[in-house]
């Protein structure tokens, strides 16, 4: 049997496509979701890393200061203390009722 290289370049480009085609029709149908979730936010298997951020913001007692730089502003904070160290400060936003 004799194959111009006309003939040979058609045949082989036409094997290759062939072969891309299969190739990426078969791929696509193996795919299967690993977990079926109708609701994520009602049936999420596992939530426990939900409680950082539920945690992130406890705090065991809170204390009221006046923070005065210099002298000059007097602003009333609030500050929040977990395990005897203080985590975060806040404005008190209650400066019309102190002295």
């Amino acid at each position: 049997m004799f194959l111009s290289r006309r003939q040979f370049l058609k045949v082989s480009a036409g094997t290759v496509a062939a072969v891309a085609v299969a190739d990426k029709a078969l791929a696509l149908t193996a795919l299967q979701p690993v977990i079926e979730v109708g609701n994520p936010l009602g049936e999420y298997p596992d939530r426990s890393w939900e409680r950082v951020y539920h945690d992130q913001y406890r705090y065991d007692s809170s204390f009221t200061w006046c923070c005065s730089p210099n002298d000059t502003h007097a602003c009333r904070i609030r500050a929040f203390v977990r395990n005897g160290v203080v985590m975060r400060v806040e404005q008190n936003y209650d400066h019309q009722t102190y002295d």
